[in-house]
């Protein structure tokens, strides 16, 4: 494999390479924030896992679509990501063991945040979150690609749980078992938004589909600057994005924490992100839509669990893990949290 400073190289960057430090990767990809010698820009460059994604061609046209929009059609001043073509005029390059990488300018004095601490960061959240779905309103969702099959798609899901059950080690299904309980209990209710959205009920549009608090760049005064990372950048519900955005931002704790007790709903956070979020959506979404963003909380919660714990059936083969219950840990986590999200909007009509 070439060092980072070669695959750097291979990209039509401004500065020399000085030195190159991981980001907070995530669960699938490699990120590096490149310093070059000249100090500005600095850079971030991502190793596309292949393994998730089989067509990153097709997922970076898509975010060179959505982000070239975005630069064209927002307010002045808004910060917009900014790729760095390869050399070879495309938008990647694929290194000798079929890695495929791609390059951004970094966006100076920004920061992530992993955990909400305060209801301006929720705020903010929801201010950010919203106006990139916002922006995208008049955008032709048919021209992105599916850059994972059915990636929200619950039946799918369930499909793919059913069968790492079916196979897995007897000593992991007793393990799991309270969980795997939990979620042979909610297949029915957690199947409605599909359903709708398969009856025309609910529009199509562009999704984010990984939007955590984690992709979300923030200044040093805990203001909103930029939305990153759009690798699932798909046709999709406004639901998968609000749902997953609530996951992370209204949850009292991160999604690996072990203790239970702590993995709570704050509603402070919640009211807080929902209000900025419609704000900037500014009267797009129908009064249905509105009226199922608490269940969207809960089922992309729920669908997150699921997908954790298919993953520890399997033997932990798609998420990254640090020890070998680490995707069962995460799945308790997620099923506790939808529950709490259920009960906080227990006496709220969903239908």
């Amino acid at each position: 494999m070439l060092s980072l400073e070669k695959i750097y190289e291979k990209f039509e960057a401004k500065g020399d390479f000085l030195q190159a430090s991981e980001l907070n990767s995530g669960h699938i990809n490699n990120t590096y924030l490149v310093e070059t010698k000249e100090g500005k820009p600095n850079y971030v460059l991502q190793q596309i896992n292949h393994k998730v994604f089989p067509d990153i061609p097709a997922l970076m046209q898509n975010k060179i679509l959505v982000s070239q929009y975005l630069k064209n059609n927002s307010r002045q001043n808004q910060v917009h990501l900014q790729f760095i073509k390869a050399y070879s005029g495309q938008y990647f390059y694929k290194d000798q063991t079929d890695y495929y990488w791609n390059m951004m300018e970094h966006i100076p004095n920004s920061k992530v945040l992993e955990k909400t601490e305060n209801t301006q960061q929720a705020k903010e959240a929801g201010r950010g979150f919203g106006g990139f779905i916002s922006a995208l309103h008049n955008f032709d969702a048919s021209q992105l690609h599916e850059v994972i099959k059915d990636f929200h798609k619950m039946s799918f899901r369930f499909e793919e749980f059913d069968h790492a059950l079916k196979n897995a080690q007897t000593s992991y299904k007793d393990n799991a078992k309270n969980w795997i309980k939990q979620a042979t209990e909610s297949r029915a209710q957690m199947h409605q938004l599909q359903y709708l959205y398969e009856a025309g009920e609910i529009p199509q549009r562009v999704t984010h589909n990984d939007t955590k608090l984690s992709n979300i760049l923030f200044d040093n005064k805990d203001n909103m600057l930029c939305v990153i990372d759009l690798d699932t950048l798909m046709p999709g519900i406004v639901h998968y994005d609000f749902g997953d955005s609530v996951r992370t931002i209204c949850s009292t704790s991160t999604e690996d924490e072990t203790d239970l007790a702590k993995v709570q709903f704050n509603m402070d956070f919640y009211q807080a992100f929902r209000n900025a979020f419609l704000k900037e959506m500014e009267n797009k979404l129908s009064d249905l839509e509105i009226q199922l963003l608490p269940l969207a909380a809960q089922t992309i919660t729920f669908i997150m669990g699921l997908r954790f714990l298919t993953d520890y059936l399997n033997g932990s083969i798609y998420y990254k893990t640090k020890y070998p219950e680490h995707n069962l840990h995460r799945a308790a986590n997620q099923f506790t949290l939808a529950r709490r999200i259920a009960l906080e909007f227990k006496n709220t009509p969903l239908l």
